[in-house]
């Protein structure tokens, strides 16, 4: 799959726009973590395996992660492409700083972070973009960083509605292996592959090296 940059810019400003507009039903949905059975623990096996406690929720969506994390002892700065799920997330929880931005270039120092979380974010983008989107991750980690994401398995890509939000969302499926080659691409190592018993989903740990 080919995308130009209009297009790129096109399919993130519509999931922006859906984001916004569904924030009420999707912070109902997604909001607590009774709703998502194992992201506990994984959240724990994420934040014990940080060097420090600096650490960048990507995709903060309703801020039930970046909530958790502040719980444990991080300090997080939140970031998400909708601005409606920013400000739900800095009304719930003390977070250290609000990024409005998409993934494929995050307006972030290099070096900076301790842990990149992104929970069901990278998803939403093309996976042709998934290489240089797991690049910007490495570049904003600190040497030794951990990274957390969340995909689900599987293959194809595309619009898909569901019942959270009014209008369809990207989703690309992927192969956890050819993710792991994209992230040793990127510059990780240590790379692990964990089910997360949630359907399809699987959790990818990563360090920078």
């Amino acid at each position: 799959m080919h995308l130009t940059d209009e297009e790129l810019r096109a399919l993130v400003s519509r999931t922006r726009r859906t984001y916004d507009e569904s924030a009420a039903s999707y912070i109902r949905t997604t909001g607590t973590l009774d709703k998502f059975p194992g992201l506990d623990r994984e959240l724990d096996r994420f934040f014990e395996a940080l060097p420090g406690n600096l650490v960048l929720d990507v995709g903060c969506g309703a801020g039930r992660d970046t909530e958790y994390l502040i719980e444990r002892g991080a300090v997080v700065v939140a970031s998400d492409v909708s601005g409606e799920m920013l400000r739900h997330t800095r009304g719930r929880c003390a977070v250290f700083g609000a990024v409005q931005c998409d993934l494929v270039a995050l307006p972030l120092a290099a070096g900076v972070f301790d842990g990149v979380w992104a929970c069901a974010s990278v998803l939403h983008l093309p996976s042709v973009t998934h290489l240089a989107t797991f690049a910007e991750i490495h570049r904003v980690l600190a040497p030794g960083g951990v990274a957390g994401i969340s995909l689900k398995a599987g293959t194809g890509e595309g619009w898909v509605h569901d019942d959270r939000m009014s209008s369809p969302r990207w989703f690309s499926l992927r192969s956890p292996d050819a993710v792991v080659e994209e992230l040793v691409a990127a510059g990780f190592g240590s790379v692990r592959v964990s089910p997360s018993g949630r359907g399809t989903w699987f959790v990818v740990e990563a360090v920078k090296a």
